[in-house]
């Protein structure tokens, strides 16, 4: 742990100069938070977060020759253009008493640094450092990151009651960076789950989708999938308290196997509630969490064809692409290949690696996936004799099934003389 704290963090150019100005001008300034979190782990970051005991008054003097955006002036905070990189720079604070689970009703400057982090959510998040200081850990985050452990700073139960949004981003950190959550702190976002129902769908939705996508996703549902069970008791019913369980044991294992594509996550997320309550509840549940429409309109499509015959002769082939379309129908196939994969059955895996190609021919080939893409119209139809209305439409029908099955090319004089033989 030593050894991390010593260590000399690769900060950019620009991040090294705000520093060095505003200690230079007789202020405390320190990195913190996913930044400095992320270089003790060998990661880029992507954000650079500086805070400090400068109020926004004096930061803006400090910087006045430079671009300067009172993003969130009232808490503190001013963004810093240097460069063309954005840095957040915000004074030393402390937050008044919390009332809705989520946000602090008033906000005051501190000078201490130590009175700052003692806010924060989670130890890894409260370290700051700056070149000259080195590390500033006054909550053991050092050594809480290289244990890959996720701990609230202070009470637990208090820092959730406080921001209920921070037991989901103990999930998704426990996920995403495949730590372990301490077990007060585990027992903590158990106790005050019931909180969860005060965050807004979008939040909770960016959370879900996050934890979903992470490395440990299985993991985290699997331990801490009570947790969600006030958000979402349905789900939680059917994955974990129908079949004695086999539902989620069955999504976590299918899980690691799905590439991080948000879609496919989400289907097997959502699986054991579609099994148990079918496309309605489903589909009320992405629209509670306010996901957009294609979202919510693809995940719900690929549940409901997943049961559709998806290997086979090309006719079959053909009925499934035109069921779900091009796109989906790679997704769908990608999620089969890993139930195969679950399952340890070569066969199938055989049989949906061949069903990719036939698939890929197809499409390439300009795939007939509704009457909108047949080489004729309906003009074209009403000209060989066949009246307009339901006897028009019936015929653009028998066509298009007649492609898919393979009795005729969609190619327009293939079908013109089709239909002059078989619906004359």
């Amino acid at each position: 742990m030593q050894e991390m704290k010593n260590r000399i963090l690769p900060i950019p150019e620009q991040a090294k100069e705000a520093l060095v100005r505003l200690t230079s001008a007789g202020y405390e300034a320190y990195l913190v938070g996913g930044c400095v979190r992320d270089f003790l782990r060998g990661v880029a970051p992507h954000d650079f977060d500086i805070t400090t005991s400068a109020y926004p008054e004096q930061v803006h003097a400090v910087f006045a020759d430079e671009h300067l955006i009172d993003t969130g002036i009232k808490h503190g905070t001013v963004t810093l253009l240097l460069d063309k990189m954005p840095l957040e720079i915000t004074t030393y604070r402390q937050d008044g008493d919390y009332l809705d689970a989520r946000h602090p009703t008033s906000v005051s400057f501190t000078s201490s640094f130590r009175e700052d982090a003692a806010r924060r959510d989670f130890t890894m998040n409260a370290i700051g450092y700056n070149p000259l200081d080195g590390f500033c850990d006054h909550f053991g985050g050092c050594a809480d990151i290289e244990a890959k452990i996720i701990r609230a700073v202070g009470d637990p139960v208090r820092r959730f009651e406080e921001d209920a949004l921070r037991i989901l981003r103990a999930l998704r950190f426990s996920a995403v960076l495949d730590f372990s959550i301490e077990e007060k702190t585990a027992e903590a976002a158990l106790s005050t789950a019931h909180l969860l129902t005060r965050i807004s769908a979008e939040r909770v939705r960016e959370e879900l989708v996050k934890l979903l996508c992470g490395d440990a996703a299985d993991r985290v549902l699997s331990v801490y999938g009570a947790v969600l069970a006030p958000l979402f008791p349905h789900w939680y019913r059917e994955a974990f308290l129908t079949d004695e369980g086999t539902r989620v044991s069955r999504m976590t294992s299918l899980l690691p196997l799905l590439p991080k594509e948000p879609v496919l996550r989400l289907t097997a997320f959502l699986h054991p509630l579609f099994v148990g309550m079918g496309s309605e509840e489903t589909e009320k549940m992405l629209n509670g969490l306010r996901f957009d429409k294609r979202t919510a309109r693809r995940t719900v499509k690929i549940l409901t064809h997943l049961s559709d015959p998806c290997t086979g002769e090309k006719a079959t082939l053909r009925h499934f692409l035109s069921g779900v379309g091009e796109e989906d129908a790679a997704l769908l196939l990608c999620y089969h290949k890993a139930e195969a994969n679950l399952a340890k059955d070569n066969a199938r895996l055989t049989a949906l690696t061949e069903a990719e190609e036939t698939l890929a021919e197809l499409c390439s080939a300009g795939a007939v996936c509704s009457v909108t893409d047949l080489a004729v119209r309906g003009e074209d139809l009403v000209a060989l004799g066949i009246p307009r209305g339901r006897p028009l439409g019936a015929a653009l029908t028998a066509l298009f099934e007649a492609v898919l099955d393979g009795e005729v090319v969609n190619i327009k004089e293939d079908l013109l003389a089709y239909a002059k033989k078989a619906l004359l």
